[in-house]
């Protein structure tokens, strides 16, 4: 029996958290089997569906080419409340109750569901060209209006894909919660991008890491003159990849119109990619920004997170808080780009 790789713990460069990369567990035996699977409507069903508006709460924005009427039928793009939130309510930051060790407060934010299509069909990675231009226009456009609140400081896009994501609607559909404090995750990548700018070459921590990553050239993905893709260093999912603007900026509202453009090429490709190596995969993919108060700057900048769930998370990585990974992000990022590459040399040449 061949003896496996070693494992070997590493340290994420922003967060200072350790992972463990152990390539040798991917071969572990499974008797067990995945048994979750979506509770979802079919298509007969679907609230989402274009024609069953009125199933859902009233819309806040949507994309109607046609000039048809809101909460009816004739829309491409719809944004309506979350009608199970995470939060809700604005303005009421702060403690609520409870005082020294057990300390309250109210869950204040905003939560949006952004039906990405009028059909009831494959998702992002599988939309026409210009459906996905139109559809990541539309996110600036939420994710700006809601960071134009003065008292919300952080707004998360994200999509669950998959029965392991945590996701329960097949009709493809992404998510924006809108919050008045900081999430720790944000505050911990602020801290460390700050950590690095100040014995970095760079004022940005996150430019210097995507600076090291290019020189080590192990771990990037695709690197064009918008973005650049990685397989982070210390990755705590298998083929966990980050999309990284080359433009500092601290949230995806700023993003450039040619950012927008390319992004809605880029990430597609990045999830048909992973679909390619591992079929059928579950992800969360997800944009990670902070609203900087008005003529401040936070340090942060924005990028895109995609976290396959591949994984069942055992007893060591619940009890030591250290996740283990079985793909060394060298490997994933040699699949990866192969697949990329491939679909690229087979696209129709533009003219």
């Amino acid at each position: 029996m061949p003896r496996a790789r070693m494992s070997e713990f590493r340290r994420d460069p922003i967060t200072g958290r350790w992972r463990v990369v152990a390539e040798g567990r991917s071969a572990r035996p499974d008797e067990y089997r995945a048994t979750s699977s979506y509770r979802s409507a079919d298509a007969e069903d679907c609230p989402f569906c274009e024609g069953r508006e009125g199933r859902t709460p009233p819309e806040i924005a949507a994309v109607r080419p046609n000039g048809s009427v809101a909460d009816a039928p004739g829309w491409t793009v719809r944004s309506i409340p979350n009608r199970f939130p995470t939060v809700d309510g604005v303005g009421t930051e702060g403690a609520t109750a409870g005082s020294g060790m057990f300390q309250r407060a109210a869950g204040a934010g905003l939560h949006e569901v952004i039906v990405t299509s009028p059909a009831h069909a494959p998702g992002l990675p599988h939309f026409t060209s210009s459906h996905l231009r139109e559809l990541f226009r539309f996110f600036r456009v939420r994710v700006r209006d809601l960071a134009a609140r003065p008292s919300i400081r952080s707004v998360l896009l994200f999509e669950n894909a998959g029965p392991e994501s945590g996701g329960t609607l097949l009709h493809p559909h992404v998510q924006l919660v809108a919050t008045e404090t900081i999430p720790f995750r944000l505050i911990e990548e602020l801290e460390g991008f700050r950590r690095i700018a100040d014995s970095g070459p760079s004022d940005c921590g996150l430019e210097s890491v995507v600076a090291a990553e290019a020189r080590a050239a192990e771990r990037i993905v695709a690197n064009d003159e918008r973005f650049a893709v990685l397989a982070p260093f210390a990755s705590e999912h298998p083929y966990e990849i980050w999309i990284i603007p080359h433009r500092h900026a601290s949230t995806f509202a700023a993003a450039s119109g040619g950012e927008v453009e390319r992004l809605a090429e880029l990430l597609p490709a990045v999830l048909r990619a992973l679909d390619r190596v591992r079929p059928g995969a579950s992800y969360n993919w997800y944009i990670h920004g902070l609203e900087p108060p008005p003529g401040t700057g936070s340090g942060f900048h924005w990028h895109v997170e995609i976290a396959p769930r591949l994984l069942r998370v055992d007893g060591y990585e619940l009890g030591a808080g250290t996740p283990v990974n079985p793909v060394p992000p060298e490997r994933a990022t040699a699949e990866l780009r192969a697949q990329l590459e491939k679909e690229r040399s087979s696209a129709p040449q533009k003219r």
